[in-house]
């Protein structure tokens, strides 16, 4: 386990306290997380579920399936927008924390980045992080 950070959304309104897991920050081609985070990737960090808590505020609830065809929430601020987590059937127990959110999002660089086959053409990421084409594999 590592250090505890805090982070929150773009007004404050929601406020939170996480305990991430050493290094597993990445970033993520996929399409929904591109129209989920209205940009050309997202980038996140894993949690264990009991090392995050919101300290305020409340998170509405986006509900989908997942190309995997499993259950997928995206959690945000229901006064500004901002995503903040991700929870769902393809890792329980565990928490995607969108590393922006973070109030020192410079704690972690990613190290790998997954669906590459989604990615953009015109967003290149460094060719020292490790890519996959699908789903990275764990371990």
């Amino acid at each position: 386990m590592g250090q505890s950070l805090s982070g929150g959304c773009l007004c404050g309104f929601v406020r939170y306290d996480a305990i991430p897991k050493e290094n597993t920050a990445y970033y993520c081609h996929c399409r929904d997380c591109q129209i989920g985070s209205a940009s050309a990737f997202t980038v996140a960090i894993f949690s264990d579920e009991q090392s995050f808590r919101i300290t305020s505020g409340e998170v509405a609830t986006y509900a989908t399936v997942a190309d995997s065809g499993r259950k997928l929430e995206r959690k945000f601020c229901q006064k500004c927008g901002t995503p903040l987590i991700w929870t769902g059937e393809g890792f329980p127990g565990t928490v995607l924390i969108s590393l922006s959110s973070l109030d020192d999002p410079e704690a972690f660089q990613p190290v790998h980045e997954g669906w590459t086959d989604s990615a953009v053409s015109w967003s290149r990421i460094s060719a020292d992080v490790k890519s996959f084409p699908g789903r990275p594999v764990r371990g």
